[in-house]
């Protein structure tokens, strides 16, 4: 769905860049779906206060920490932001964000823990 899409263009350059919010949050249920909920909770808990603060850079910090892993879960969410991340204006950045975080979230419960 094309509402589901956001355009900007590159800092430097003319190339307009993409990204997919649902192929995004897709690849968020599936690279956390293992993890324990306490861990997910704490995860989006900072991932929730870098956006607040409007803090990009402590965002994608926390965020690539969390899936700096070889595990294959974590594959297409790491290919994902290797070719679709740049600088994004606020507006994109709090889109991106917020569906990482859903994403995350989506997924509370389905390690034996209750969904909250």
């Amino acid at each position: 769905m094309e509402q589901y899409k956001y355009y900007w263009q590159k800092v430097c350059g003319n190339e307009k860049l993409k990204l997919d919010l649902e192929l995004l949050k897709k690849a968020c249920e599936q690279s956390f779906r293992k993890e324990s909920d306490n861990y997910k909770q704490k995860l989006v808990f900072k991932l929730l206060e870098a956006v607040k603060n409007n803090d990009q850079i402590h965002f994608f910090y926390t965020l690539l920490r969390a899936i700096n892993r070889p595990d294959e879960e974590f594959k297409q969410l790491q290919k994902l932001l290797h070719q679709d991340y740049d600088v994004m204006p606020n507006e994109v950045f709090t889109n991106f964000a917020y569906t990482i975080i859903l994403g995350i979230m989506s997924t509370y419960g389905e390690t034996g823990g209750e969904k909250k």
